[in-house]
């Protein structure tokens, strides 16, 4: 076994249980939940400070990730920093909204402070045109670079920004994929991810968005297993109740069975991706990302709890966990 894998297995055994999330589940007092993840974990040093819980958590699995990396070499390391570059994708998309809707100045601090930042230039005084400019070396430029002559309202511009931006993060996997002796299997992995993601756009444009139908095939991203455009394309002009029922009938039926919470069910079947991956073992790169993608839920996990007060009981704070 290799070590990035032996590497991935210890972090693994950090993963809090059931037991951790019932007992801070049991509290609305931030205190007491700082002292109960304290005492699980006595090596971390907790903010008492509930302003910080994000980014310090943030803070402490973009160092996981960089631990995982110093065991990669070549192409393997490349496809790893390239597929954990979402959380760089989510940073940006934080930025953008933050200019489209005139409160970067405020939040430019908390911009900054993020490891994230060291990617990107980034000036208190920038609007959306100086921020894209400034930063023509970054592999983002050219995605971002056609919003600027773009006349449209705000929302819409964050989010046709924000579906480019994914757009061209799943195609540069794809393409780096063909290079790994393990392309099949990462293809398959990665078509699972596109299929998820493509179908809660389906759901969220066909529930949300005032679209034509033949519009909604545009927003997908291409390269999901056993959907192709043409697939892709017949599910964009069913109406939204002939969606469900398609989605009902099949192999995703458990996500769309209940549509209270789509991105809750999405992040669920994801989870049960990536444990999938940890059981079979059949890829190591698959191995470590899946490790470290779990690690990410459970710490996602741990915010959701902390930042739930007296204000609920315990059954409601339970239900604001991702996925368990």
């Amino acid at each position: 076994m290799r070590d990035v894998v032996v590497k991935a297995k210890a972090k693994m055994g950090r993963i809090p249980d059931d037991d951790l999330y019932l007992n801070l589940a049991s509290y609305g007092d931030f205190d007491k939940k700082v002292d109960i993840l304290s005492k699980a974990y006595p090596d971390i040093d907790y903010s008492r400070e509930k302003v910080n819980l994000e980014a310090n958590n943030f803070k402490r699995m973009f160092a996981e990730i960089k631990s995982i990396d110093y065991f990669l070499t070549g192409l393997e390391s490349d496809f790893f920093n390239l597929y954990f570059s979402k959380y760089e994708i989510l940073f940006l998309q934080e930025i953008i909204e933050s200019l489209v809707n005139d409160n970067f100045s405020r939040n430019y601090l908390t911009f900054k402070s993020n490891p994230l930042s060291d990617n990107f230039v980034i000036d208190s005084k920038m609007d959306l045109e100086s921020f894209i400019k400034s930063n023509q070396n970054s592999r983002y430029y050219r995605t971002l670079l056609p919003f600027l002559n773009k006349n449209m309202q705000a929302e819409n511009l964050i989010f046709l920004t924000s579906n480019a931006l994914m757009k061209f993060y799943y195609r540069s996997l794809l393409k780096l994929s063909k290079k790994l002796k393990e392309h099949k299997l990462i293809r398959k992995f990665l078509g699972e991810e596109i299929n998820l993601l493509n179908f809660e756009m389906l759901y969220r444009l066909k529930n949300y968005y005032d679209l034509n139908d033949g519009d909604i095939f545009n927003y997908l991203i291409e390269g999901g297993n056993s959907f192709n455009g043409e697939r892709l394309k017949e599910l964009s002009l069913l109406s939204k109740d002939e969606f469900l029922e398609k989605m009902r009938s099949g192999k995703y039926k458990k996500v769309f069975a209940n549509t209270d919470n789509i991105h809750k069910e999405i992040r669920k079947y994801e989870l049960k991706l990536y444990k999938s991956e940890i059981t079979k073992e059949e890829s190591d790169i698959l191995y470590v990302i899946s490790a470290m993608n779990i690690i990410f839920i459970s710490g996602e996990n741990i915010e959701a709890l902390m930042e739930l007060d007296d204000s609920f009981n315990k059954d409601e704070r339970l239900e604001y966990l991702i996925v368990r």
